[in-house]
């Protein structure tokens, strides 16, 4: 179908069209100025609602949907006029018009604008939305959370509406035929007290004089017609609705345009931007020949030429699945974007760091050698011939010379670099220990049983995945950040002799636990024969048999680490607590050779060797954290994945992991035609032997 929006950049405008994308319709958008995290399938015109292109893009649509506010005092705001303007071109076309309405919000203005839309010419749907709610804190959520820190009145219970749920009922509406108005709220109610008490958890101290507030902030409702009309399914409670716009409020201050991230943090969720052409306009060559090149591949900047997969093929082996490639790729692109938040690279490094400094090519991902060599001769404890060496190797690196060196106007290099580098780190990562602490513990009281995923509902389902992306996406950004941290402790203890230079971004990924797991299990086993065969059988009762207290180590081993295991990024793969054999087998193997330990040459380890160990193991923090993540959205994409075969959406459970994030949430129709052909081509690339070293030249 085809879609005309209105508003299109801005936050509700972006995920609405993202989700229509996903869904399988034809996207055209309209607003005055373009947006970089606006979906590149989108169709964006530059203009007003009285330019005379609106009549020709209505013309061209089937549906209309109307999200430029018309308060005038909104962000991007068309007012009224432009409301009409709107209106009178879908009835000129014949299109199907879909207008949002604020409950809450001025009745003359608001009552104004149903009438103007019902009285029209054209089938039109008014959605009479209740105070807005939820982590992605656009203008409209910012006023219901200054207008409940402002209330008067603690006991009067509220209505409310999620964002997700919003979005999920305007993609819905799109795809049915119905008209008229229609109330849209959660089905429960939260008293306005309570909701205070949880948003002023976030430490909020908005200036209330400078925000406003809705005129009525606890309207009358019909909420019959959604459920029962509609056939739509909340996905949200209205105090878990609320519990969520706390999530968005830590590290954010609210304001009259929408919230505003603070200095020194990382505020869930962010916003991904997608891969983009430079923005200088170079132009882009395709890494493989015809053929190799997948749906989801990345295109080369001949400016930095040079990918290699030596750091990332074991965390990441490919071909990976349109899953992982969708939520990790961008989680890891939200990552280096988080570093660069430090770095002064200049315009053609900036957009290379920030879209291509990890790559897709035929489903695997390679490291931006050249970006990544550049970017090293900024980032304090990075050495650009370390990057080199461990992504070439001795035998690549004068093939492959020159790496790529754009000019560097804007971009400060050397030593002064790295100084201004680590003054702005120690400004950025004040609060990141923190940050991280708070990540670890929203893991713990966010995990959900087999069995509490089974009695979730379908939109229960659907908004955990968008909610579990966000924090994969956020964890991923924790990292990049120790990364840096790592960094600056390397070029502080390289002073006193100790070498533990980052070797580039690859290192994200570098995680030590499962190593150091399997080698302490190996160790209990080593010295005996049978139990070293059983292990290998991956016979755990055998082994709890012969020695309880070990069969029990293995246990309480799979238990702290049942998130993890081989290929652990990627979703579609089993982990230790799906098959614990496997990890049994693994220390079967490395008992056949356990390092003896060494002691240490002192007493105990020098002051710079505990700093770099606590800075590394701060990193392994945040990344195991996000790999428990990475699990919790594997097990619920399961899950979905069962009712989605259940409802003969897709043929197997499994197949879900062809889809992306948004088409999980939102199937199109032509899911198993996707599935089938993204399938199809990831079995062509497993039969290929990829490069370890892409290049152009």
């Amino acid at each position: 179908m085809r879609i005309l929006l209105t508003g299109v950049t801005g936050l509700l405008g972006r995920a609405v069209a993202r989700q229509l994308v996903a869904a399988g319709h034809t996207v055209t958008g309209i607003a005055a100025e373009p947006h970089e995290s606006l979906h590149p399938d989108v169709d964006f015109v530059r203009g007003s609602l009285v330019d005379p292109v609106l009549q020709q893009l209505a013309d061209a649509s089937e549906v209309v949907l109307h999200l430029a506010p018309i308060e005038a005092a909104a962000p991007g705001s068309a007012g009224i006029n432009g409301l009409v303007h709107v209106a009178h071109a879908a009835a000129r076309a014949g299109s199907r018009l879909i207008c949002l309405s604020q409950s809450a919000g001025q009745p003359t203005l608001y009552g104004q604008a149903e009438t103007l839309v019902a009285s029209g010419w054209a089938p039109s749907v008014v959605v009479r939305i209740a105070p807005l709610m939820g982590r992605q804190l656009d203008w409209m959520i910012c006023r219901t959370v200054g207008s409940l820190l402002a209330s008067k009145n603690p006991a009067q219970p509220l209505r409310l509406l999620h964002f997700d749920d919003l979005l999920r009922f305007l993609v819905h509406a799109v795809a049915t035929n119905r008209s008229g108005v229609v109330d849209l709220a959660a089905p429960d109610t939260v008293d306005i007290g309570a909701a205070r008490r949880l948003l002023r958890s976030a430490d909020q101290r908005p200036r209330l004089a400078r925000l406003p507030c809705w005129h009525h902030l606890t309207p009358d409702f019909d909420d019959a017609a959604a459920a029962e009309s509609w056939q739509f399914e909340f996905g949200w409670r209205a105090s878990d609705a609320v519990a969520d716009t706390t999530r968005g409020l830590v590290g954010r201050r609210v304001d009259t345009r929408g919230a505003a991230d603070l200095a020194g943090h990382l505020p869930l969720p962010v916003e991904v931007a997608p891969r983009a052409r430079p923005s200088d306009g170079a132009l882009l060559s395709a890494a493989g020949s015809d053929g190799q090149e997948g749906e989801f591949d990345d295109r080369i900047d001949p400016r930095f030429p040079v990918f290699s997969a030596a750091t990332v093929a074991e965390a990441l082996p490919g071909p990976l699945t349109p899953m992982t490639l969708d939520v990790q790729l961008s989680g890891l692109r939200a990552a280096t974007r988080a570093m660069s938040l430090v770095m002064s690279p200049g315009d053609a490094l900036a957009d290379e760091w920030g879209s291509r400094a990890i790559a897709v090519f035929s489903h695997q991902p390679y490291i931006g050698v050249s970006a990544n060599v550049l970017a090293a001769e900024q980032l304090p404890g990075w050495n650009a011939d370390e990057v080199r060496r461990a992504s070439l190797g001795g035998s690549h690196v004068e093939a492959l010379w020159p790496l790529g060196r754009p000019r560097s106007a804007g971009r400060v290099l050397g030593s002064a670099a790295k100084a201004v580098v680590a003054k702005r780190a120690l400004a950025l990562l004040r609060h990141l220990k923190a940050d991280t602490q708070a990540y670890v513990a929203a893991a713990a009281a966010e995990h959900l049983s087999a069995v509490q995923l089974m009695s979730k509902s379908d939109a229960e389902l659907q908004v955990r995945v968008r909610l579990l992306r966000d924090r994969i996406h956020q964890g991923w950004r924790l990292t990049g950040l120790w990364l840096i941290d790592n960094g600056v402790t390397a070029a502080t203890v390289e002073r006193t002799g100790v070498h533990i230079g980052v070797a580039g971004v690859g290192a994200l990924l570098h995680s030590d636990a499962i190593e150091a797991k399997t080698a302490s299990l190996a160790g209990l086993i080593h010295n005996d024969a049978q139990l070293c065969a059983l292990a290998l059988d991956r016979d755990l009762d055998g082994v709890t048999a012969m020695s309880g207290t070990i069969g029990a180590a293995f246990t309480s081993a799979v238990s702290r680490i049942g998130h993890r295991g081989p290929g652990e990024v990627e979703l579609a793969n089993l982990m230790f607590g799906d098959d614990p054999a496997m990890l049994l087998a693994a220390a079967g193997h490395a008992a056949t050779d356990v390092p003896q330990p060494v002691k240490p040459a002192g007493s105990e380890a020098k002051l710079s060797e505990r700093m770099a160990a606590s800075t590394r193991a701060s990193r392994e923090l945040a990344y195991d954290t996000t790999i428990r993540f990475t699990h919790e959205l594997r097990t619920t994409l399961r899950e979905l994945g069962s009712r989605l075969e259940d409802a003969e959406l897709i043929d197997v459970a499994g197949e879900v992991f062809y889809l992306t994030c948004d088409e999980a949430v939102t199937p199109p129709s032509d899911a198993r035609l996707r599935i089938k052909r993204r399938r199809d081509e990831r079995e062509r690339f497993q039969t290929l032997r990829p490069p370890t070293v892409v290049t152009v030249n």
